[in-house]
C-alpha cells in the first residue's frame, strides 16, 4: 500500500510494508535500589522510501514503534530496610 508521509516538511510518497515478529526481547536493568526495570521496543509500522540511501545503496525505512516499560519492586521495599 502506498502512504504519503512529511519528512522534514517534505512529502513522500512510500510503500508501507507488512512484517511479521520474529522476536521481541526484553533489555533488563537493575537499578540500586534492587528494582528491576523491563524494557522492550515494539514496531508498529515500517515504510520503505522510493529510493535507496545515496551513499550505501541500501533500502530506506521509516519506522513507528513505542516502547513497553515494566518495573518490579525489590523483594524488600527500601522504607522497610534496616540501616547500619
Amino acid at each position: 500500500m502506498k502512504v504519503k508521509l512529511n519528512l522534514g516538511g517534505q512529502v513522500v510518497e512510500a510503500e508501507k510494508m507488512d512484517c511479521k515478529v520474529i522476536d521481541e526481547p526484553w533489555s533488563v536493568y537493575k537499578l540500586d535500589d534492587g528494582t528491576t526495570l523491563k524494557l522492550k521496543l515494539v514496531l508498529s509500522d515500517v515504510f520503505k522510501l522510493p529510493h535507496a540511501d545515496p551513499v550505501t545503496g541500501l533500502p530506506q525505512l521509516i519506522v513507528r514503534s513505542g516502547n513497553v516499560m515494566s518495573v518490579e519492586p525489590p523483594e524488600i521495599p527500601l522504607a522497610k530496610r534496616e540501616v547500619n
